[in-house]
């Protein structure tokens, strides 16, 4: 049975110096190599033209280099958005997106192809777990995103893991992705620059508190009782409100800055009076961020609604009159179906259709 071959672009260095020192040649191969993954983006090992053609043929033998396929792509009419469908080697298909907020140009990639968490109003939820994305494939999301964005004279300044999965059930790959994403012989991002997002897996919290990443953390909230948040998150059955405050309070001990918490405001579920009260007290002596979201609305959902203007603007004053520091995330690319798992749920109709 032939062995599986490695995937160069999931490799990190030392274990790249490794295995180009088992091949006989000089350790400034590793930076060639990474220069032609992360730099130029090569997606075939032939395309490394400084190396020997020996040495292209024993890599060959060995490696194999991650390229996802783009199968579609959208770009808002208001230029803040833009979406790529990537499909993967087996056929399954993932979601990233390249958002434009000012200078910034953010990348939200995904973890994994569809999620098992099953958050009622989530398109991704509603497909369940078909599959984890290796190191590779993440990386290589924000690299094809990337190279879009110098095309178009733009840099990609921040990422955050908060597209299709949850990452923190795919914990080493995604790990692996993050260190990858953060070296200065690649892509050079700081630590600061990326953000992994949960929907409140504890256990992978602590984990990351623990990892020498010095990434930032955003939680899911969405909900300010047990009662609802279990509704709308199964994963509050097990992991509740007060779990996610305390794993908030140790990662600002342990890495000395806050929490993001979002919130999605749904009409009738989370926007009340009560809902914005309830929020101010709930983290009032926990240092973190408030994200307010309110809710993008899916095509074919009938259960969840967006607030009205003036519920929505009821909610942040009681906010901003309790003394309460937040900011508003309008969902940037709504005529694109920017919400996650939404481009894939349109483009599998249509596939479904052929």
């Amino acid at each position: 049975m032939d062995t599986p071959l490695q995937d160069l672009k999931a490799m990190l260095p030392a274990e790249l110096d490794e295995l180009v020192s088992e091949l006989g040649q000089p350790a400034y191969r590793t930076q060639q190599i990474l220069d032609w993954l992360y730099v130029k983006g090569v997606r075939e090992i032939a395309q490394m033209s400084n190396l020997s053609k020996s040495l292209r043929s024993l890599l060959s033998e060995r490696m194999r280099i991650t390229s996802l396929l783009e199968v579609d792509r959208q770009e808002s009419a208001t230029g803040e958005a833009v979406k790529f469908l990537f499909e993967l080697p087996t056929g399954q298909r993932v979601e990233s997106v390249l958002i434009v907020d000012g200078d910034r140009r953010t990348v939200c990639l995904s973890s994994q192809v569809g999620c098992p968490l099953d958050c009622k109003f989530c398109a991704t939820g509603r497909m369940g777990l078909i599959a984890n994305l290796q190191a590779g494939q993440i990386v290589d999301q924000l690299l094809q995103v990337s190279l879009y964005a110098r095309e178009r004279g733009e840099r990609v300044t921040n990422v955050v893991m908060m597209g299709m999965g949850e990452p923190l059930l795919n914990y080493d790959q995604v790990v692996r992705a993050l260190k990858l994403m953060r070296l200065q012989e690649g892509l050079g991002l700081g630590g600061r620059k990326i953000t992994v997002s949960t929907a409140g897996y504890v256990p992978g919290i602590r984990k990351l508190v623990a990892e020498d990443l010095n990434v930032g953390l955003a939680i899911s909230l969405n909900a300010t009782t047990d009662e609802i948040r279990e509704k709308l998150m199964p994963i509050n059955r097990k992991y509740k409100i007060a779990d996610l405050l305390e794993a908030a309070r140790d990662f600002f001990d342990r890495r000395g800055y806050r929490v993001t918490f979002e919130y999605v405001l749904m009409a009738g579920l989370t926007d009340s009076d009560e809902d914005a009260l309830r929020l101010a007290k709930l983290t009032r002596d926990t240092p973190c961020k408030i994200n307010l979201i309110p809710y993008n609305e899916l095509e074919e959902d009938g259960l969840y609604r967006r607030p009205s203007r003036r519920r929505l603007d009821q909610f942040y004053r009681l906010l901003r009159d309790s003394g309460t520091e937040f900011t508003v995330r309008e969902s940037r690319g709504r005529d694109i179906d920017a919400a996650c798992g939404q481009l894939y749920h349109q483009q599998e109709k249509v596939r479904a259709a052929l």
